[in-house]
Formats: C-alpha cells, structure tokens, sequence
C-alpha cells in the first residue's frame, strides 16, 4: 500500500516532468530562431525538424530518472540537494539526448538551441519539485489515513520517522503500542504518543479509527506477532510488517522476488548488472587513457628506481580484494630490497629508514602508485574503491574492528571516499573504515566521478 502510494507520487513526478522537457525544448527553438538572442545567419529551420526529437527526449529521460533516481525526492530533501541532483540528471540526459539526436537524421541540430534546452530543464525542473513539495505541505495535513505503529522500538521509530516526512502517502501516526503496560499515553516518540500495550490492540483500533497498522516488532518479540494478526484478522483494516534486521550489519538491503518468494538481502555489494557495466567501463576507459599519457613520467621514475639502488624497478605486494580474492598489486620499488626481513610486515612510517631517497619523493607523492592503473585495466582493482590491504594485516582487523570485511563487498581502488577525506597512511583505521563503508552504501557512477574529481583537485600528495 505504501508503495502503491509512493508510485502515484513518482508517477505525477514523472509526468510533469515530461512536460516542462516539451516545454523547454519548444521554447529552446523559439529563444533561437524568433527572439534571436543570437543571430541567425544560416536560416529559420521548420519546427518539425525539432519536434520530432520530442520523442528521443522522453525516451532518454526515463532510464535518467530512473538512475538518478529523482522519485526519491521528498520534503526531508534540501533546496541545495534537489536542485544538485537536478542538475547531474539533466547533465546526463543531455549526453544521452544528443548522442541519439543525431541518429534520427544528419541533420545539424543547432547547438544554441541545444544550450538553451540545457539552462531551461534545469530551471524547470527544480521548479516542478519546489512547487509539488509546496502543494504537499499546504494539502498534506488534510484526507490522511490514522495509522497505528505496534513495536515502540528502534524500528517503530524509524517508520514515524519515515512517515512523518513523507506527507505525500497521506498516512498519519497517531501513536505507537508498547510492549508492558508500565508506559502512558503523556510518553510519547517522534511526537507521537504511546497509546497502550499490545494487548489494546484491538480497542484502540476500534476507538482510534485505525485504517492502517504496521507491525515493528523486535527480533525477540516476533514470537508474539501471529496471536497479534489473530487479534485483527477481522478488523477492515490494512495490515503491514516491518522486519527487524537492525542488530544485523545491514549493506545496500534490499527485497527482491524469486518465484513469487520474497527474499530480503542483508548484506549485499552494490556492483551487479547494469552499475557494475558502467563501473568497468569507466575503468578501462579511463585506466588505458592515463597509461598512455603517463608513460614518458613512468618511463623517467623507472629510470631513476633503476639508477637509484640495486633491485628491480617494480615491487609486487600480495593485497585482497573484491570478494577476498588475492591479487598482485603493482607498484614502483620505493625501498630497499628485502625491507621486511628483519622487521616483519609492517606499515610504512614517517621517516622510514628503508625508503630509498627516490623512493621517498614517489611515496610523498604518490608516485609509486601509477602502476597500479594496470592492475585497473586488468579487471584486478577499480579507479575508486576501498584501498586494498594485505591479507597479514587484515587477519588482525577483521578481529578488532565491526564490519571490516565488508569493505570486500566492492573491487578496491587506486584511491577512495576515505583518501580524499584525508583518512590515509597512518591515520585513524575505523575512520577509514566509516568512509568506506559509506562510499559502498551510496555507490553510483556519479559518486565515483565525484572522488575522481576531489583527488585531482586535492592533488596526490601523501603523508610520506
């Protein structure tokens, strides 16, 4: 039901959306060839040359949609987010807009218009939300449905919470039921108050007008929800579960369908079909271009490893990544040969008395590193991911700090949501690990692009 909700709310969404496209492409064509702005030197093209690529539009705007996922947008959203994931969804379409543009005929589309059609999405767009959340806010306190939360525990919570934000679902929370009778009707969560025990289920549903009810119950209560669901299988209202699965490590979870079986993930990677195309895509496109242009630098630094000190150029270090594989990461040599046999495998340190002096000024830099965009192209690691460690040292982690192995969920990379906050070197190992975890959770291309970014701008630099 609640989904069923949500849909006619993506559904509008969607819809205007298609609108305020046809309209900005039609006044596109208008600001060009009428109002000229800019003067037209070359003629006034007919219309219908444009208007047919309405229908390449609407085609290129819904797996937009879709993947950027601008359904999701509720009142809890920011002006600043709406308008930033506005702005990376239209930029996208217009990519995908103008590559299938110009197979519908060779005709040459003028690019001012194809600039104006730019600013116009942008601005309408986030129009059509501001104006739908303003229209939810006035309306929304109106026609709602009682709904009633039985489990005033972390998971009841959070379904007021969700609730209480999304007024688009037309649902109210009245109150919550408390397992004991020791709680009162003045106590109150989220706002709402507790209305009883579960044993007044059935009376305040009749005293209350309770059209919804939703079960959140905690794992060690779930015994009590069939004798509960007895109490109301009569009653005309509609009845919803909510699963407790917060005492587990809950990564990307999600629900799916296996021959009419729901089956609910806990603990999943993000990179399947589609996303983990696109990753690899992006990996190899990106990887190969930076080889090649960074061969004269890596033909110069393995000169100067090879002048330098006796040994080879490269160093091979036995690191996991996705899903615990092991693999050979690649590197320049940065210390002297036979390092760790004395020591034991150790991290680096500021200062290190094993650093050749090349060595050094790569590792300040991160100039060893470069290497490792073969072992990107090799399908081995990814530009942006966790960094990978060595499997002696993850023996000890995976002991000591929650949630550690989940890192592998992911292929590691060349640099990651962690390094490009600062978290790097000899830093804070559960900070790391928060970031990481984080990144997996949000994954998107856009999200990769974005680390890429903020490593270029940050620059390469290392603590030593």
């Amino acid at each position: 039901m609640i989904g069923k909700r949500k849909e006619v709310w993506v559904g509008i969404l969607f819809g205007l959306d298609l609108l305020f496209l046809s309209l900005s492409w039609v006044l596109s064509y208008w600001l060009r060839f009428h109002i000229q702005i800019v003067p037209v030197t070359k003629g006034v093209p007919p219309f219908g040359d444009y208007a047919v690529l309405l229908i390449a539009i609407y085609v290129t705007w819904l797996p937009v949609f879709h993947y950027a996922r601008l359904g999701e947008t509720s009142l809890s959203h920011r002006k600043r987010m709406i308008f930033l994931d506005v702005l990376k969804a239209v930029t996208l379409h217009m990519l995908l807009f103008v590559a299938v543009a110009y197979f519908f005929r060779e005709y040459k589309y003028s690019r001012v218009v194809l600039f104006y059609f730019f600013f116009l999405n942008v601005l309408f767009l986030n129009l059509n939300r501001f104006f739908l959340i303003k229209v939810i806010r006035h309306y929304g306190k109106q026609a709602k449905e009682s709904l009633l939360v039985v489990g005033a525990g972390d998971m009841g919570r959070q379904v007021a919470s969700y609730l209480w934000k999304r007024p688009d679902l037309g649902l109210k929370v009245v109150g919550f039921l408390a397992r004991t009778h020791e709680t009162r009707e003045e106590e109150r969560l989220e706002g709402v108050p507790i209305l009883g025990s579960y044993e007044d289920l059935r009376d305040v549903i009749q005293n209350r007008q309770i059209k919804h009810v939703v079960f959140a119950l905690p794992m060690d209560e779930q015994s009590l929800l069939k004798p509960l669901i007895e109490q109301i299988r009569d009653e005309l209202i509609d009845i919803h579960i909510v699963p407790d699965f917060l005492r587990f490590y809950i990564l990307n979870a999600s629900i799916e369908e296996l021959d009419g079986i729901p089956i609910i993930n806990i603990s999943s990677s993000p990179l399947y079909g589609w996303g983990r195309i696109g990753k690899r895509v992006l990996d190899v496109a990106v990887s190969f271009v930076m080889l090649i242009l960074l061969s004269p630098l890596m033909l110069l630094l393995a000169l100067l490893v090879k002048l330098s000190s006796k040994g080879p150029v490269f160093y091979r270090q036995e690191r996991m990544g996705f899903d615990g594989k092991r693999f050979e990461i690649l590197k320049f040599r940065s210390m002297v040969v036979d390092a760790e046999e004395k020591t034991g495998a150790i991290w680096a340190r500021e200062d290190d008395p094993r650093t050749t002096r090349i060595g050094a000024f790569m590792r300040r830099w991160n100039l060893d590193e470069l290497p490792q965009f073969y072992n990107v192209l090799k399908g081995e690691m990814s530009l942006v991911g966790p960094r990978p460690e060595r499997p002696v040292f993850i023996e000890k982690f995976k002991k000591d700090i929650p949630r550690y192995m989940l890192r592998h969920k992911v292929k590691t990379g060349i640099t990651g949501w962690a390094q490009v906050n600062g978290y790097r070197g000899r830093t804070s190992l559960k900070k790391r690990i928060e970031y990481d975890l984080f990144y997996i959770e949000n994954w998107s291309l856009w999200f990769d692009i974005k680390i890429l970014f903020l490593t270029l701008v940050k620059g390469f630099k290392n603590a030593y």
